[in-house]
């Protein structure tokens, strides 16, 4: 799937190292070994998708799962939305945020919430109690 000027698709094996930069900017306590036995894990339960430019540079990344959530029902959960570019951080924001939207849409999600982005989330974004609160993130119906 293709945003604006960027390439957004799964997690490929080949650009897990890269991706790595991304989510240390938000996690900086991540190691690159604990990123990568991680990343393995996440085809299981979490969607990976990365935003990459023409020349195959990632500069986007997105975790997300849908849930079901006891106020809202079927949730498109993004613990992790992180762009990063020196010329368009604008614009890689914004095709990831188009590539979630479709993806709730396609999966008759009735909202998407965004996580705020903290260290936390890391631990967070697995732990049942949190992901019932209602109290963090942006909500969008």
């Amino acid at each position: 799937m293709t945003g604006d000027y960027y390439d957004i698709d799964v997690l490929r094996p080949h650009l897990v190292d890269r991706a790595y930069l991304l989510v240390q900017a938000v996690v900086p306590a991540l190691t690159l070994a604990e990123w990568q036995q991680t990343a393995k894990s996440f085809l299981k339960l979490e969607e990976v998708v990365t935003a990459t430019n023409s020349a195959g540079v990632v500069q986007g990344l997105c975790i997300y799962r849908i849930r079901d959530h006891e106020i809202v029902g079927k949730l498109l959960d993004v613990p992790f939305l992180v762009a990063i570019s020196a010329a368009d951080q604008e614009g890689v924001a914004r095709a990831l945020l188009k590539h979630v939207k479709d993806v709730a849409s396609l999966a008759q999600c009735a909202s998407i919430r965004i996580w705020t982005l903290e260290p936390e989330n890391w631990r967070r974004m697995r732990d049942p109690a949190f992901f019932a609160r209602w109290d963090h993130g942006l909500i969008m119906g």
